[in-house]
């Protein structure tokens, strides 16, 4: 099972988890060996479609990136992809008609939806795109329940959680890795 930590990005400033405290690229990089993936949650992207591209520039220098900030067209994603990005989430809920075809040819990267919602109403994970397409899920922990080996077989699917405390149970199901805060991975290998 994969272990991502989780920075996030608001008003152009670092946080060591979803509401983290801030830290300095210096700082960053003293946390995380190099090459580690790092889940960038961009909420200026996200929340004001203004993500820090050359702040990903930067963090490209110690780390491989996984970036979250709402594209919202081909060329949002793109932009992204040359800031740095290796894996992208999409939100529908952000992209509503979302031109999958457009990025999977654009990039052969890893591409993951953002499943939150459809999850929280319904407890499935329906793909209507062809390919290697991921899901991520950003529920409370106690929402996500169990996943069906079968499910878990066939789509990489990451759990946000805020602890480590079930990761046996999710690698029991075959669950493909978690997102976690960084000021809560400390110390885990």
């Amino acid at each position: 099972m994969n272990i991502v930590p989780l920075i996030s990005i608001k008003k152009g400033l670092l946080f060591d988890g979803r509401d983290g405290t801030a830290l300095s690229i210096d700082e960053l990089f003293t946390r995380v060996e190099k090459d580690t993936m790092l889940y960038v949650l961009d909420y200026d992207g996200l929340e004001h479609i203004n993500p820090n591209l050359d702040l990903y520039q930067k963090l490209t220098e110690h780390c491989i990136l996984w970036i979250d900030n709402g594209p919202r067209r081909i060329d949002d994603v793109m932009d992204t992809i040359m800031a740095g990005a290796t894996n992208i989430t999409l939100r529908e809920s952000l992209w509503p008609a979302l031109d999958m075809p457009g990025v999977q040819e654009l990039t052969d990267d890893e591409i993951y939806l953002d499943k939150t919602a459809q999850y929280q109403e319904q407890k499935t994970l329906q793909h209507v795109y062809s390919g290697d397409i991921g899901t991520i899920l950003f529920n409370e922990e106690a929402l996500y329940g169990a996943f069906s080996k079968e499910r878990t077989a066939n789509q990489k699917i990451y759990l946000y959680t805020s602890s480590l405390e079930k990761i046996q149970l999710w690698t029991e199901q075959g669950i493909s890795g978690i997102i976690i805060d960084l000021n809560k991975k400390q110390g885990v290998v």
